[in-house]
């Protein structure tokens, strides 16, 4: 074989591999992107192969040099996608899990919101429609800022179907728009108040956390917590780099013996976000958090450490429901005080999943029928 054919066959080699990585990839995920590079990769080969034989003896630093970054960039890549390789984020809360929150867009304030270029996300990273600013003359207008609690079911959650009931006897049209997601604690709830609270031109707030505050903490409390979105964007867009930081990080944080949101941050952030909507008189209902705990505590909550004991996480929830009971006192603002009258009805297992903490249908539409009896007996909605 000439010295020139050989060093272009060296050179061209990564060039094919990768070809080859990449048409299984397109086969497997007949994916466009996949395809134009099987294309452009394979076409490179050829030339260079060609270049070699009729040029001979011809310098290649070039060439070598995109060949080797195919070498170590590339064919790792490919390989490491073609093999089902994937390393979950190192963004630890309990939940969302790590391999949940590669689902999710990352943001430095909030930590996580919905992905915005899915369908039935709006702009602001929540799901529902895109709430219209200015607010359309005429409309009243319910916010709602919670944990999982008052996301779950959507379309059909209860905050939604709270403000259907209401709006059957309306004289005017309602609005739902809903900044509630799965796993936020009131340290997320103050800063999507402070981000969009005021601008959204509600007519009504209503504030319903006390769950993720208490879980306990990953690696360090909400407040000392850091969101790198770039970083987290680039880590799950290349498996390579996924690969080499399993090598340098244990993505498994360590649990804390301290709570994601201590109690006096808990009512220092639900007051807060109190003052922010009372202070431009907009009135705000308060509504504690309901369980079935007080009868059993599922195991998967031990097993993953969100408390340390079952008697534990029974104690702590009922401090942080009482928590929000005093803020609403000190506050001066109305309370649905949903833990206290759940916790009175003889039915209150059918209102809720096997988890103890959300909703089963009935339970959503009951809640639903309740919160809105609470609005009208307190003459908040037109």
């Amino acid at each position: 074989m000439r010295p020139g054919t050989s060093t272009a066959l060296l050179v061209a080699a990564p060039f094919a591999l990768a070809a080859a990585l990449a048409a299984r990839l397109a086969f497997e995920a007949l994916a466009p992107a996949w395809v134009a590079l099987v294309l452009a990769l394979s076409g490179g080969a050829v030339f260079l192969v060609v270049r070699a034989r009729v040029t001979r003896g011809a310098k290649y630093g070039l060439a070598v040099a995109t060949s080797t970054l195919v070498a170590l960039l590339l064919v790792p890549e490919l390989g490491l996608r073609s093999a089902g390789f994937q390393r979950i984020s190192g963004v630890e809360f309990g939940y969302p899990s790590p391999t949940d929150f590669l689902a999710l867009e990352p943001d430095p304030e909030l930590f996580w919101t919905l992905p915005r270029d899915v369908e039935g996300t709006n702009a602001l990273g929540f799901a529902g429609a895109e709430p219209r600013v200015p607010k359309p003359a005429g409309t009243w207008r319910a916010l709602f800022l919670g944990d999982s609690c008052l996301w779950q079911g959507h379309p059909e959650e209860w905050p939604a179907l709270g403000v259907k009931e209401l709006s059957a006897r309306a004289s005017r049209p309602l609005e739902c728009v809903n900044l509630s997601l799965a796993g936020y604690s009131t340290l997320q709830g103050l800063r999507v108040a402070e981000r969009h609270g005021l601008a959204l031109e509600p007519d009504l707030v209503v504030l319903c956390y006390g769950w993720n505050d208490h879980w306990l903490a990953r690696g360090s409390v909400d407040a000392n917590k850091v969101i790198h979105a770039r970083f987290e964007r680039l880590h799950r867009s290349s498996r390579l780099l996924q690969a080499l930081a399993s090598f340098a990080i244990d993505s498994r944080e360590r649990v804390l013996d301290v709570p994601r949101v201590s109690p006096g941050d808990y009512d220092a952030n639900l007051a807060r976000m109190v003052r922010i909507f009372e202070e431009r008189g907009i009135p705000v209902l308060l509504v504690t958090a309901p369980s079935t705990h007080d009868v059993r505590v599922p195991e998967y909550l031990l097993r993953y450490r969100f408390g340390n004991s079952a008697a534990e996480i029974v104690e702590t929830h009922a401090r942080y429901v009482q928590l929000t009971r005093e803020v609403a006192r000190r506050e001066g603002v109305p309370l649905l005080d949903l833990a206290a009258e759940l916790a009175a009805r003889a039915e209150r297992e059918a209102w809720f999943l096997a988890d103890g903490i959300h909703f089963t249908e009935a339970g959503r539409r009951g809640i639903a029928q309740r919160f809105a009896e609470r609005v009208i007996e307190l003459e908040l909605a037109p």
